[in-house]
């Protein structure tokens, strides 16, 4: 079965996105690209809400280089129940049951799954139980204010510590499993 797999950078208190969806404060430098290419080497499929997708797909169309690359080739979901149409290169809209789709992408051949920001959708994958590993890239920063990447839920979800990696740049790369999972 393919692993699902929430990956995203956070602010120390919690945050993956500043008011106005800044993220000018994310630590990138060449040690987060290779770990980020060591990790992403496996995935071959990407998954949205609506609001990431729109953003990703203003962005990374234009750019260049590896990460480009990956995101433009890579296939991609985006779950929306407003848009209309989803014009990025290899992209899909579903605007069906979140769960149902995934479970069934799940059990599908291919590699790891990876969902990048998209709280909303990544609180109703941890609701459902869908979410195989927990990736978070904790920025040396606090906001003090933003987007949760976490906006709760019904119950606690006790989880299984996996692997951590400090960067040079104060980047501490956490990875986390549901004790359910293991």
């Amino acid at each position: 079965m393919r692993k699902l797999i929430i990956w995203d950078m956070v602010s120390v208190d919690g945050f993956f996105e500043g008011p106005d969806r800044d993220i000018s404060w994310f630590v990138f430098e060449e040690e987060l690209e290779n770990y980020i290419r060591e990790t992403q080497e496996k995935a071959d499929t990407l998954i949205f809400g609506r609001v990431t997708y729109e953003l990703m797909a203003a962005y990374w169309p234009s750019e260049q280089g590896w990460i480009a690359d990956f995101m433009n080739k890579i296939e991609k979901l985006v779950f929306s129940r407003t848009l209309k149409s989803a014009d990025w290169n290899n992209t899909k809209l579903f605007n069906g049951n979140v769960a149902e789709e995934i479970s069934k992408l799940k059990t599908r051949d291919g590699g790891d799954i990876f969902v990048f920001g998209s709280a909303d959708l990544t609180a109703t994958l941890m609701e459902h139980g869908l979410i195989d590993e927990f990736h978070l890239g904790i920025n040396p920063v606090i906001l003090g204010r933003g987007t949760p990447l976490f906006k709760g839920g019904p119950k606690r979800i006790p989880l299984k510590h996996l692997e951590t990696r400090t960067l040079k740049s104060g980047v501490v790369i956490l990875h986390y499993a549901p004790e359910s999972r293991q």
